[in-house]
């Protein structure tokens, strides 16, 4: 099967009573185009335009990955019947369009750039992928603050896990808490705040911790330290956590 029948079986998967849109005109209304294009295409009829087929992919947020590029570390989700905790008999069923399963690894393994090995993945964390803060980033993994680890508190304890956008890596604006390696090969990365200082002829990188009596600061420079590279200097910025409130 080719791309443009995947894509037509896609659409007519998504059509019908319980599913994402309950029926082509509700379809053509959300997605923004002519009911009646629509309708020629998913019974082969007629083609769709480059541009048209763009905007269709793009609102039901279809994405493309070439095989010569590395890949999101984020998978799609394919559902198997759930049990639903308390929702009430006939109660939606979750859709597995609205998910991605995000691998959790340790800190070193998460702040690379390379994919996450198969062997290093320590499981799988359920996203909601429209939450506000979650939306449109698709290169996420997770990684659980470690026992022991006490330097976020109280923002952040042992066992809480936090999910982080490889993709952003600025530094900008100042505070915001990221995944961050110290220099060195094999230096060992840590979840942090991070603010940085323009120097005549480097950047001043400052990672701090939300519990300085026990972790004062530590302070780098980018190029000096890290060639330049902000990538060897931060693994990606923490977009979202799951926390025990039991404890704040």
């Amino acid at each position: 099967m080719g791309f443009t029948d995947n894509v037509r079986q896609a659409l007519l998967d998504r059509i019908g009573p319980g599913k994402r849109y309950s029926n082509n005109k509700r379809m053509a209304d959300e997605l923004g185009v002519d009911p009646s294009q629509l309708n020629r295409f998913l019974k082969r009829e007629r083609g769709l335009n480059s541009d048209s087929l763009g905007h269709i992919l793009d609102r039901v947020g279809v994405t493309l990955a070439f095989c010569d590029e590395p890949a999101d570390a984020a998978r799609e989700v394919c559902f198997r019947p759930p049990d639903k905790g308390r929702a009430g008999p006939g109660a939606p069923e979750p859709r597995a369009d609205d998910y991605l399963a995000v691998p959790l690894a340790a800190p070193a393994v998460a702040a690379s750039a390379a994919l996450v090995p198969e062997e290093s993945v320590e499981g799988w964390v359920l996203v909601w992928r429209h939450q506000e803060s979650i939306r449109f980033r698709s290169n996420l993994v997770a990684v659980e603050v470690r026992p022991g680890e006490q330097s976020m508190t109280p923002t952040l304890h042992p066992g809480d896990i936090v999910l982080v956008d490889r993709d952003d890596r600025d530094p900008c604006p100042a505070g915001r808490i990221m995944l961050v390696r110290e220099p060195g090969e094999n230096g060992p990365v840590r979840i942090r705040r991070v603010s940085t200082r323009r120097l005549d002829d480097d950047v001043e990188l400052i990672y701090y911790s939300d519990n300085s009596r026990e972790y004062p600061p530590a302070t780098f420079r980018l190029g000096r330290d890290f060639g330049g590279d902000i990538r060897a200097a931060i693994g990606g910025n923490v977009v979202w956590a799951w926390s025990d409130m039991t404890r704040k």
